[in-house]
Order: structure tokens, then sequence, then C-alpha cells
């Protein structure tokens, strides 16, 4: 099966750079969310973002961007959406309920064709796909922040997951120009469940007094050649994302990945990063 028509639900920062990219791909994209004002505010970003970083920099003409812009389809209506395409990613909240919920509605809206991916970070995508009927056309596909620019994504495979499925959709991936790892399904993955150690110690440095946010984020920028400290890259994630995958982790795997005590105190005030405009630094 070649994927030529996609659908993304949830217009949110991954969800909209996931659609932005596969518009720019060459794919016909219906993005849907469940308000109208949400999605008016996203189209204007998109086009604001192809104005900014590509046609002011000469990476495409104005016709070339609004060639892009005609790819994208705005709806609040789902079953609408999920007619005539052969890939679904889901990208909406990282919530078990709230994911497997929707996986059930899309295994029983959608041709059994069509493949259904969740973007998720960290949650089991045999457990998202677990009350579904058709469990092997389930997937994950791990974008990372900003997916227009990020090379990697993870590609996860659940217990179910089809070689047919796995296969279609790594060459999808390819076909965006990024790189691929296939990852057995375990909460976190690889690089969210390692990521998270990394910022969730910083945080507890930062607690600690041994160093400020500023020093622990240029020390780990210069020694580890990073192009951003673990502070920062909290901040730009979003605190309240970290400490559910946290949760998540500690439920699975025990107290050793335990949030953070400032975590949770910087959630509890809303400095959430750069979604409230204040985290470990301001915005």
């Amino acid at each position: 099966m070649e994927i030529k028509n996609v659908c993304v639900i949830g217009a949110g920062s991954m969800g909209s750079g996931i659609a932005q990219l596969i518009a720019i791909s060459g794919y016909s994209v219906n993005l849907v969310d469940i308000s109208e004002e949400i999605l008016n505010a996203i189209k204007d970003k998109i086009e604001q973002n192809l104005q900014r970083y590509y046609v002011a920099k000469n990476k495409l003409t104005e016709e070339e961007a609004s060639k892009i812009l005609s790819n994208i389809h705005y709806t609040l209506n789902i079953e609408e959406a999920v007619k005539n395409v052969q890939l679904v990613i889901e990208a909406i909240l990282e919530d078990m309920d709230l994911k497997k919920k929707l996986f059930n509605i899309l295994d029983s809206i959608c041709e059994k064709h069509v493949i259904l991916a969740s973007n998720t970070s960290s949650l089991s995508i045999t457990d998202i796909a677990s009350k579904c009927k058709h469990q092997d056309r389930i997937v994950g596909i791990h974008f990372f922040n900003p997916a227009t620019v990020m090379k990697l994504i993870e590609l996860i495979r659940g217990v179910k997951t089809s070689d047919k499925t796995l296969e279609i959709v790594k060459k999808f991936s390819k076909g965006l120009k990024k790189t691929v790892v296939t990852i057995k399904d375990s909460p976190g993955f690889v690089t969210s469940r390692l990521i998270y150690v990394m910022c969730n110690e910083a945080i507890n440095i930062k607690m600690e007094g041994i160093a400020s946010t500023e020093d622990i984020d240029t020390a780990c920028k210069l020694a580890f050649n990073f192009p951003m400290g673990p502070l920062e890259l909290s901040d730009l994630v979003g605190l309240d994302i970290y400490n559910n995958i946290g949760e998540y982790l500690t439920s699975e795997f025990g107290e050793k990945y335990k949030p953070s005590s400032l975590l949770k105190e910087m959630i509890k005030n809303n400095l959430l990063g750069r979604k409230s405009r204040k985290g470990f630094y301001n915005y």
C-alpha cells in the first residue's frame, strides 16, 4: 500500500509540526482538532513558519509555499478526516485513557487497511492498542520537536504490530527524509527514557543548589556537545510533560524514575516552561 493521504489528529505544537512536515513532503493532510479557534491559530502559525523559515531564506518560492498550504485541510470532523486516507497519526495529549479511547474510535470508523499510528513519546503502543480489534495495524511513530527540523523518528513496534504495517510506515518515514530507528515496545522507548533521567537529575541538581540554571545548562552543552541544556530542554518540552513521563516510568519501573519534587512544585505554580512563558527561564 502506498501512502498518499494522511490524517493528523491533534493540532498542538507536535501535531501541527507533523502536518506541516508531511505537507512539505508532498502529501495531502487532514489536520483535526476540537476547536475552530485552535485550527485558525495553527493555520496562521504554519503560514508564518513557511514565510519565515523557508520563503525568506530562499528555501521555497511563494508558489511552492502556497502549494504546501493547499495540502493541509483543517477540520473538526474526525469521520470526514479519515476518509480516503491510508495513515492516521494521533498527536493528542500524553494521556493513556484519552489515547485508548481515540484508538478505539479510529479502529471502528477507519477502513481495515488504514494504518493507525501514535506519536506518543513514552506510552506503551501495546497498551494503547489493547482494546482494538485490528491491533496489527497499530504502531508508534515518535517524531521530535520541532518535527520539521529534527532528523530522527522512533518507530515503535507493539506486540501485535504486523511486519507489513512496520514496513509501510518505515518507508513513509524515510520518505520524509528522516533517520528511522525501530524500537521494541517498552515504556519510554529509548530516547524519552534516557532524556527524562538526565533532565530530572538536572532539576534535582538545581533544587540542591549545586549550580545555577545557566551553569547546569552550559556545563552540559560544552561537556557533551549538546545543542541545548537539560533545563532549557525541559522548558521546551514542558515541565508537565516530563512530570507525566516520570510518573508513568515510575509506575512501570520503580522509584528510581520518581519526578523531582522541584518539578512538581513548579507545575503547581504553573511554571511549565515556554508554554506558560516561564519555567527555568523567562520567555
